[in-house]
This record gives structure tokens, sequence and C-alpha cells, in this order.
């Protein structure tokens, strides 16, 4: 008898994760950033609590661009870190890193991607898998939601959605591609779900953590 052929690796981790990225849609201020009625103070300390997750996977990412399961990875185009300060600097101001909070469970994830980078590199695919692909398909829904809630013109303020002259769609099919090319065995890519599955969760436990924000109009300029 042959063995089940597995399918590719980011329609595995769509599957598993199906039910987990439903419920981090209703967790916390996303239901109201959702809507466009999340007060800016809770944004940006959404986005700050986003930061260290980003921060952490993009050095690992680079450090490990060599290994197998991560060579071609095109984390350049796709790294968030300095998007997300240069967002926070024009919503919030200088100071943000101090003046915003850090939730625990924001903390707890940056320590697993540390984690991971030491002992086992290639569950970083599950971590891009699950922050990229939702900011280069979802997130650009949100850069409309945001520009409009926030009164923002241009870029300032909306880095964070956006991939300068990287089309979102083609970093996508690229991502994808790297994730599924290279062979690998059925108990590394369930890992790599277990993975995936796992960081939802956190996602989940961060956004609990968060304020939900007074909708009541926390808007840029007033």
């Amino acid at each position: 008898m042959h063995a089940t052929e597995q399918p590719p690796l980011s329609q595995r981790l769509r599957q598993v994760t199906a039910a987990h990225h439903a419920r981090v849609e209703r967790s916390g201020p996303m239901p109201a950033l959702l809507r466009g009625e999340l007060g800016l103070a809770a944004y940006c300390t959404l986005l700050r609590n986003l930061h260290p997750i980003y921060s952490e996977l993009e050095a690992a990412l680079r450090q490990h661009k060599t290994h197998p399961a991560l060579a071609g990875l095109d984390i350049d185009g796709l790294a968030r870190s300095a998007a997300l300060e240069a967002d926070l600097a024009t919503l919030h101001g200088d100071g943000w890193a101090h003046a915003l909070p850090l939730v625990d469970a924001a903390a707890c994830y940056a320590a697993r991607l540390r984690e991971l980078s030491a002992s086992r590199p290639e569950l970083l695919l599950a971590h891009m898998y699950v922050r990229y692909l939702g900011d280069l398909q979802g997130g650009q829904i949100l850069q409309r939601i945001v520009a409009r809630c926030y009164a923002l013109d241009g870029e300032a303020g909306t880095r964070f959605y956006r991939f300068g002259a990287h089309a979102p769609a083609e970093l996508s099919t690229r991502l994808r591609a790297a994730l599924d090319g290279p062979s690998r065995d059925d108990a590394t890519q369930a890992a790599i779900a277990r993975e995936a599955e796992a960081a939802f969760l956190r996602h989940v436990d961060i956004f609990e953590a968060l304020p939900a924000g007074d909708a009541a109009a926390l808007r840029v300029g007033g």
C-alpha cells in the first residue's frame, strides 16, 4: 500500500488553524478594531504588544537564513518590526516602548520565539504563516479601517500594513511556495501545525489581556 499523500504545508496549516483564526478575531480589542471603533490609545497598545513578536521572529529568521527549512524565504520583504516602530512613533510619539504596557502573554510569546531559535528553527515557519500571511491578506483590509478610523493620510500611521514595492499578493504567493517547497516528513509537518495552533492561542491570550479601548473619538488630531 502507498502511504497517504500529505497536503502541502500551507494547506495543512490553514485547515488546522481555521477555528482558531475565527476565535482570534473575536478576542479583546479585535471586534472594535474591525468595526473601526477602537480608541487610538488601545490601538497603540495593540501595536506595542505585537512589536516584540515581530522583533524576535525577524531576528531569529535572519540568524537562521541558511537553515534548510528557512532557505528561500524573503524576510526583508516581509519584515514588519521597523514599520511597527514607525507607526507607533507617528500615532503615539517618542517613548512608546516605556509608556505603553507590555502584557505578560506578549512577553511569553517573544520568549517562545527565542526558545525556538535556539532549539528548533524549523518551527518558526508556523509563526511566519500565522503573522505574515495574515498581514498580507486581512491586514490590507485593516489598513483601510485604520486610516479611516484615525483620519490618516498617506502612509504615516499605516506602514505596518504596507509592503513598499512588493505587492501583497505576490509576497503571499512566494511565502506559500516557500512553506510548501522543501520536502518535510510528516512528524515535522505535524510539529509545525501544532506550533501554528499554539501561536493562534497565544494571540488570544494577548488580545484578551489588552484594553478593549474607548470607542469615543481618540483620533489623531483630537
